[in-house]
């Protein structure tokens, strides 16, 4: 059994500055070894990928709204390369209608989670998607 990476990669495919930087702050509060790499546009998300401009992520954080290619753009990106195609996704979006496209049409949906209206709800919500990252950060190590 492969053990849990030391230092498990995570990209963040979001496009708010704020939200990025709350859930920086929520990570490193709940995995402080975690690796954290930020692309704005899922174009720049897929480049990042297959150009081997890092490692392999463990998870990726994905919002479906974003500026240029949305989320969806990305996931069918992601399936549609061999070589990325088993890296589990946690969307993290407040739109209800593409959360539901997104964990019906792409198997490589590791989990949804809405985020919040208000702030007093948004660090629950993060708490929420790094339980689930440690989770299927855990489950591809094996």
């Amino acid at each position: 059994m492969k053990q849990m990476p030391l230092s498990p990669l995570v990209l963040l495919v979001e496009d708010d500055d704020q939200d990025a930087l709350l859930f920086e702050r929520v990570l490193r509060d709940q995995s402080p070894r975690a690796r954290l790499v930020r692309a704005t546009q899922g174009g720049e998300a897929l480049e990042i990928l297959k150009n081997n401009e890092l490692d392999q992520p463990d998870c990726i954080v994905l919002d479906l709204k974003l500026k240029g290619e949305d989320g969806i753009w990305v996931l069918q990106g992601l399936l549609n390369d061999q070589s990325l195609d088993t890296i589990p996704v946690i969307v993290f979006s407040g739109n209800p209608e593409r959360m539901r496209i997104a964990s019906s049409a792409f198997n490589n949906v590791a989990s949804l989670v809405r985020k919040p209206q208000s702030l007093e709800d948004y660090s629950a919500a993060l708490l929420i998607v790094c339980s689930i990252l440690q989770t299927a950060v855990k489950i591809r190590a094996i």
